[in-house]
Order: C-alpha cells, then sequence, then structure tokens
C-alpha cells in the first residue's frame, strides 16, 4: 500500500494555499469566508445554493477545489468523476445541531428552518461538495477520536486499493486548520 497524494490543500481563518503549487493567499484583509470563492474565482462555476451552506460545507468545498487544482484535475457541470471522499473533525455536526435547535426554540419551539435541518448530519459538508463537483465514489464520516489524519488516510488508500474508487479526498477538519488531500493513482 503506497500512499500517492496528488494535491493538498488547507484553509484557516485568514489565509489558504495548496502545498504542490506552493501557493499561500490572505484573504481576511480583504473579503469573508462567505466571499471567498467568488472573488478568488476558486470554483469552475458557480456552487448552487452556496449562499444556504454551513460554514463547514464552504469550507469543505473551497479545500476540494484547491486539492483539485493542486493535482491539476479539472471538473465541469457535465462531468463525473470517480473520487471518493473521507472525512474527520474533532465535533462532528455539534455546531450545526446547536444551530437547528436555537432556531427551533426562537420559533416558538413549532418549527426551526429545513435549510438548517440539513446539516445535523456529520457527513452533509462532504455531500455537498460531492454534488457540486461531480463525485461518485464512497462518501463517509468518520468520528476520529485520536484526530490523527493518518488513520482517514490509510482507510481511504485501502479503499483505492480494493478498486472501490480510482481516488479519494481526504478531509482533515480542525479548530484552527482544514486540510484536504487527493490521493490515487497518477493524473
Amino acid at each position: 500500500m503506497q500512499l500517492n497524494i496528488l494535491g493538498e490543500s488547507w484553509l484557516t481563518a485568514t489565509e489558504y494555499g495548496m502545498q504542490k503549487s506552493d501557493q499561500r493567499i490572505e484573504y481576511a484583509s480583504r473579503t469573508t469566508l462567505r466571499k471567498l470563492g467568488k472573488e478568488d474565482e476558486l470554483f469552475s462555476y458557480p456552487v448552487k445554493s452556496f449562499g444556504r451552506f454551513d460554514e463547514m460545507s464552504k469550507r469543505v468545498c473551497y479545500l476540494t477545489a484547491l486539492a483539485l487544482r493542486d493535482a491539476g484535475m479539472e471538473y465541469s457541470k457535465e462531468q463525473k468523476q470517480d473520487i471518493g471522499l473521507i472525512g474527520s473533525d474533532l465535533f462532528g455536526c455539534e455546531q450545526a445541531n446547536l444551530n437547528y435547535f436555537t432556531d427551533y426554540v426562537e420559533g416558538g419551539r413549532s418549527m426551526a428552518r429545513a435549510n438548517l435541518f440539513i446539516y445535523t448530519l456529520p457527513s452533509s459538508p462532504l455531500a455537498e461538495a460531492a454534488v457540486h463537483f461531480g463525485l461518485e465514489g464512497p462518501l463517509f464520516y468518520l468520528r476520529n477520536q485520536d484526530a490523527s489524519i493518518e488513520s482517514l488516510l490509510t482507510t481511504a488508500q485501502r479503499m483505492i486499493d480494493e478498486g472501490q474508487t480510482k481516488y479519494m479526498l481526504v478531509y482533515e477538519l480542525t479548530e484552527t486548520i482544514d486540510r484536504c488531500f487527493l490521493i490515487g493513482e497518477k493524473v
């Protein structure tokens, strides 16, 4: 089992970058996380309903676009790709659940907004990225108690070795930095 990292991206509260391309871009002094994709032209085409995404889903979409770019892989609306996704963070969908319940309480305990409910599953951010980028490989969230990227990379590589997919996007989402690795066969 040989790990082959084709592209790597990262995102913090103030900057983002790509490892293989050796790019580091500061954004916090000129734009918000919400506007980053449009202002820095991170996507090949607009992400449908991006404005309603929770913050985690926006971050995952940015990381995906950057990791694909770092690997030299293009995507389009018409193209489906055999790429799977696996992600982990320390808190699951805790913040999304809190947002939904707060909205429910503020709504008089009778209703909460459906667009908040969508993100009460920890796999929702990965699913949003899969839909936009046309990714048809396996998708799952792994609650990684030791916050180890190694176990995610090992699991993703095993899926590739077993022929479940050609490529895997591996997401490590933390409080200070988010990272995404695209692993698989040489492009």
